[in-house]
């Protein structure tokens, strides 16, 4: 191509298309880019409203307020574990007496494990005096023994020991003067349980002058959302000189001698606090992405602008706000020490929203609401609720409330994944749009070809013609002058 006329058609062609490709392509480019900058702001927008929903997650479950510290005077009477539904305040408990549990001694001695009991097919069990309970015996040794009763599913613990000079059969039951038991053999002169090595008995208390009898050592009703476990006494019983009794108070409980162990409860507020200034800060960072975001002139690179004008993301914004200035489902109730005032929102626990928009911490007030009005806090913040579902409907304190509704925000069918979903749909399409406009060059392209290669023929040919025709006249003009 070119040979006829002398001009660079291929170029002349490919100038062509381009001119009249590069406008289309453009404006499809700057859509595609402006979409992706939509996905890329969303993505954002997603991050920071994940952010806020751990620090509310942080906050909705009652559990997660589980901050009573102990002091316990005698740690080695008795240990001491708290809830989060123990209330603050102290405690004086004497223990007199640990619960115990019967230990029984069989009477025989046996050379083995293994040794034969001659005739034994089963034993039988009483609880405190009541009926007996059969129990099968398939090996008719110790150590057959030992499998039946462990195997009863009576409560009973049965062992052998190796004294050195043979073995001998120990049981043991629970603890707690009703568990104490007989036991005995069909064949009592070859297996007998005689000899008991401890008695069972029960757990005797006082928590706070009441007199509490439990069967094991582990008392979870004495003090609400408190454990104490037993482990040593600090107490004695005073006798009666005349009867020989027990001696009572006027109010009926034992009188003991000794030095009562003191527990004190408190509410460790530092945890909680820390929760709620996390939940300041995710707020701040977020405000500030989305005005970066939303900021046409914003120089932030990658989403500085990305959504500027975007409807959806002023609504995002409105509900966040909502979320740390409305109130809650739950308010906290005016009980307790201290300022005698309802909690209804965070403002009322130091948590403020200023004329930026962001949120702001009055230590002070934050500070007394945790202190006197912790409970309260607890309430308004988690309406007292544990690991509620996202799609359960019940009044969920403020953190649980706001954390539902980030959640509905990120879901598939909310307003970011939505968006995010549309904007690379129309991101698919331009794409599709550019295919077909370089499919339409790449023809136009083959048109003008071909167009100006019979153009550059019909040339070639024409100065052919010119060429042959300046010949004949020069061959002409030769004869007629003699030159």
């Amino acid at each position: 191509m070119g040979a006829g006329s002398g001009i660079d058609i291929t170029s002349l062609a490919q100038n062509l298309v381009d001119a009249e490709k590069a406008p289309r392509a453009d404006a499809i480019n700057k859509n595609i880019s402006k979409n992706q900058a939509v996905v890329s702001g969303y993505a954002a927008v997603k991050y920071a409203l994940s952010n806020i929903q751990a620090a509310f997650d942080g906050l909705k479950n009652r559990s997660g307020f589980n901050s009573i510290s102990v002091s316990n005077s005698q740690p080695s009477t008795l240990s001491v574990a708290a809830t989060s539904s123990a209330n603050a305040g102290g405690h004086t408990i004497m223990v007199a007496a640990l619960a115990k549990e019967q230990r029984s001694l069989g009477g025989q001695t046996f050379a083995t494990a293994a040794t034969a009991i001659t005739g034994l097919t089963s034993l039988s069990f009483s609880l405190n005096g009541g009926a007996s309970t059969a129990i099968a015996v398939g090996s008719a040794t110790p150590s057959g023994v030992v499998d039946a009763l462990n195997g009863a599913g009576l409560g009973l613990n049965a062992q052998l020991v190796d004294t050195g000079n043979g073995f001998k059969l120990i049981v043991s039951g629970p603890t707690g003067a009703a568990n104490s038991f007989t036991l005995a053999s069909n064949v009592p002169n070859s297996l007998s349980f005689n000899q008991n090595l401890q008695s069972a008995s029960s757990a005797v208390l006082q928590v706070d002058g009441l007199d509490i009898t439990s069967s094991t050592n582990s008392i979870t009703s004495a003090i609400p959302g408190v454990t104490l476990n037993l482990t040593a006494t600090n107490a004695s019983y005073t006798v009666d000189a005349q009867t020989g009794q027990r001696a009572l108070d006027g109010n009926g409980n034992l009188i003991l001698s000794g030095t009562p162990t003191s527990i004190n409860l408190t509410n460790d507020t530092s945890a909680t606090k820390t929760k709620l200034l996390a939940l300041v800060t995710a707020y701040n960072d977020a405000n500030s992405l989305l005005n970066e975001v939303t900021n046409s002139k914003s120089t932030l690179a990658t989403y500085g602008g990305t959504l500027a004008g975007n409807s959806s993301v002023r609504a995002l914004r409105d509900q966040l706000r909502a979320m740390v200035t409305g109130d809650s489902s739950t308010a906290g109730g005016a009980n307790g020490t201290g300022p005698a005032r309802t909690l209804s929102a965070l403002r009322d626990v130091g948590i403020e929203i200023d004329k930026t928009g962001n949120l702001t911490t009055n230590t002070v007030n934050m500070d007394l609401a945790l202190q006197y009005k912790f409970k309260d806090t607890v309430t308004l913040l988690s309406g007292n609720q544990e690991n509620q579902g996202s799609f359960d409907t019940a009044p969920s304190g403020l953190a649980g409330d706001a954390s539902k509704k980030i959640v509905a925000m990120l879901s598939s069918t909310g307003t970011v994944t939505t968006e995010t979903a549309n904007a690379n749909t129309r991101i698919t399409k331009f794409q599709d749009d550019l295919t077909k406009l370089n499919d339409r060059m790449a023809g136009l392209l083959v048109r003008y070809q071909k167009q100006f290669a019979a153009m550059d023929s019909i040339v070639g040919q024409t100065k052919s013609t010119q060429t042959g025709l300046t010949s004949t006249f020069a061959g002409m003009q030769a004869m007629y002058t003699n030159k």
